[in-house]
């Protein structure tokens, strides 16, 4: 019965590693989600002269499954009778999806920042605030990634070691 639970916590603990591990990969497939999104969103504003509204709502129709949500709120707010502004919309679009997303502080604060510019420049202004965000969330994957490669053996061995630790203290 002991060897049953040994074994169980072990199991435990690589599970929890690998969840962790999992983590950091969902990060950096949503980054780059986020890079391709705001890439659409440039060539939308910038190129076809689309305006804000309508060009976010092709995103949201064109993105992928991860970052839908993010900016099918922000369409929905922007449209929606409140009366609100572009940056509000923004920030409350990112507020409603900030706990379905594995993204950091710097992540979130890269997307906020963003949403300030929103609407209140013209269309070539616009197209730079685009290319900033997706530039430093660029940045952010390529830290995310070296992460993902660094630690994700890591955290899966210190899950399984975790939890045979957990098992000789308590056998």
């Amino acid at each position: 019965m002991k060897m049953i639970g040994a074994l169980l916590v072990i199991a435990g603990g690589g599970l929890a590693g690998w969840v962790y591990s999992t983590l950091l990969k969902k990060r950096l497939t949503l980054l780059e989600a986020l890079i391709q999104a705001f890439q659409w969103l440039e060539t939308e504003i910038g190129y076809a002269s689309v305006p804000l509204g309508e060009a976010f709502t092709t995103i949201s129709g064109r993105a992928q499954e991860k970052v839908k949500p993010i900016f099918g709120a922000f369409t929905a707010g922007l449209n929606s009778r409140a009366g609100l502004t572009a940056d509000e919309a923004w920030q409350l679009s990112l507020e409603q999806n900030r706990e379905a997303l594995p993204l950091i502080a710097e992540d979130w604060a890269i997307l906020a920042d963003f949403g300030r510019t929103l609407g209140t420049t013209d269309r070539e202004h616009q197209v730079t605030a685009i290319r900033r965000t997706y530039e430093r969330l660029k940045h952010q994957a390529a830290g995310a990634e070296e992460e993902y490669k660094k630690n994700e053996r890591l955290y899966r061995y210190l899950g399984i070691a975790g939890g045979a630790l957990v098992v000789l203290i308590f056998y």
